[in-house]
């Protein structure tokens, strides 16, 4: 008797390789003072203070806070690359290949390259955001 890989199982199993091969993301959680700002996230309405924003790690974003009274503020969220987590895993995966040095820096090359180009290997800084707004006609 021949088993048959049901399609239902195959189906989610498709969805759940789509979803780890993905573009890497990261969380910003985003506090006013005071709260009940409108966070804007690359231009979209996303959320109301305090909230997180979830963004690609391909890319720089923008946050911008807008509160009645109070005057905008933009945060520029920036890439920096972070090379260490590939470097790591390329050296585990060029000894596990053979251990010699040019196993292990072709591997560390080739995970570092890989990391970069998917957005693996940078952070998105800065990490958290927290603002004190500033009323409108303050000077400040």
């Amino acid at each position: 008797m021949t088993r048959h890989f049901p399609l239902a199982a195959l189906g989610i199993l498709c969805v759940l390789l789509l979803a780890a091969c993905g573009v890497p993301k990261q969380k910003i959680p985003v506090s006013t003072n005071p709260i009940g700002a409108t966070i804007y996230a690359d231009g979209k309405k996303t959320c109301t203070s305090p909230c997180s924003v979830s963004f690609d790690k391909l890319n720089e974003h923008l946050i911008t806070i807008v509160k009645d009274g109070y005057a905008q503020e933009d945060i520029i969220i920036s890439r920096r690359f972070m090379p260490d987590e590939a470097i790591r895993d390329g050296a585990i995966s060029g000894i596990l290949k053979g251990g010699n040095s040019k196993d292990v820096a072709g591997e560390v090359a080739r995970e570092v390259d890989e990391q970069e180009r998917t957005g693996e290997a940078y952070e998105l800084v800065p990490t958290i955001v927290t603002v004190t707004l500033t009323p409108e006609g303050s000077g400040n």
